[in-house]
């Protein structure tokens, strides 16, 4: 996969599946910028788009780490890692279940549609609202997301207080990025508590839409944007994303 840098974001071009070009080093590298807390597993879906073992990326996370390139944690039973930027965030290794699942979400939304423009956490910020990543697309559509621990969604109000930060941020997140935006809501509850909370609050508001993590993590690879399991906030019904990446 090779990158461009240009300021505030990544611009990815795949290497495509069937590429004979060897996955180097600095395209791990370049991946471990863009991920927060990431598994083996996300790096083998990322360059591959499918969780076979994959022996480079066996052989070459550990070789980085000893190099110093990348931080890695034993988390339960496995390795985790993270880019040494990151790391330096003391903060971070104590978001480690919510930073890996904002990789899972990024790995998923990517291996769906790889022609977009990534834009990284902390080139939100400054904008009154900060989303996980964004991911431009060619077709102007800026695709935000946010993912909510349970904690958060039952901190009263929090949920509503991030839509109405968006309502007033998205018009200045808008220009920057030459989008128009779309914010997904994660949120790690219990489908049921999405919708009724969807329910109680609609109209919510066009730009929203919103679906749990569960049902998020069970749709196959490369399916996560056409999969009908997105509740817009409009009208409480279930859409997929595609008409709107």
């Amino acid at each position: 996969m090779e990158y461009e840098k240009e300021d505030s974001v990544f611009f990815l071009t795949s290497m495509g599946e069937n590429s004979m070009r060897t996955i180097g080093k600095d395209d791990y590298l370049e991946a471990a910028q863009i991920f927060n807390w990431a598994t083996k597993e996300h790096y083998i879906l990322w360059f591959t788009g499918r969780l076979d073992r994959h022996r480079r990326t066996e052989v070459i996370l550990p070789r980085l780490v000893k190099k110093g390139k990348l931080k890695s944690y034993r988390y339960g039973k496995r390795f985790i890692y993270i880019a040494p930027r990151m790391g330096r965030n003391n903060r971070v290794y104590y978001n480690i279940e919510h930073g890996l699942a904002c990789t899972e979400g990024l790995v998923r939304i990517w291996r769906s549609k790889m022609d977009g423009i990534i834009i990284v956490e902390r080139h939100f910020r400054g904008l009154g609202s900060v989303p996980e990543w964004g991911i431009r697309f060619p077709n102007k559509k800026l695709l935000l997301y946010e993912h909510c621990t349970e904690n958060n969604f039952t901190h009263a109000g929090m949920i509503k207080g991030k839509v109405t930060k968006y309502l007033e941020n998205l018009p200045d997140i808008e220009s920057k990025y030459q989008g128009e935006g779309i914010v997904l809501f994660v949120l790690d509850v219990d489908r049921k508590r999405v919708e009724s909370f969807v329910s109680r609050n609609k109209p919510i508001g066009e730009p929203f839409f919103f679906t749990d993590y569960q049902t998020f993590i069970k749709v196959p690879i490369g399916k996560q944007l056409s999969t009908t399991i997105y509740i817009w906030g409009v009208d409480g019904d279930t859409y997929p994303l595609t008409d709107h990446d």
